[in-house]
């Protein structure tokens, strides 16, 4: 997670640097903490992308009225 209000709640930084002899010395990380419904080791907010899949509903197919068959030119009226 990189961007947005997620980011907020999921990602801890830190930076430190360190001044050497030959130079200075920088270290940045970032840690993603894991979802607590309680909210007590980690953000209880969701993750926008968790998505549920619900199963289908039971319904019966709609009745649709007998057609024509015909095939080819004969469907045009007027044809060529």
């Amino acid at each position: 997670i990189s961007t947005g209000e997620p980011k907020r709640h999921y990602i801890s930084e830190a930076v430190r640097h360190v001044q050497m002899r030959q130079g200075t010395i920088g270290i940045k990380v970032k840690i993603m903490m894991s979802h607590d419904p309680e909210g007590k080791m980690g953000p209880k907010m969701q993750l926008p992308d968790n998505v549920i899949v619900h199963e289908p509903k039971e319904e019966a197919p709609p009745m649709m009225p007998p057609q024509e068959e015909s095939y080819g030119y004969d469907q045009q009226e007027g044809g060529y």
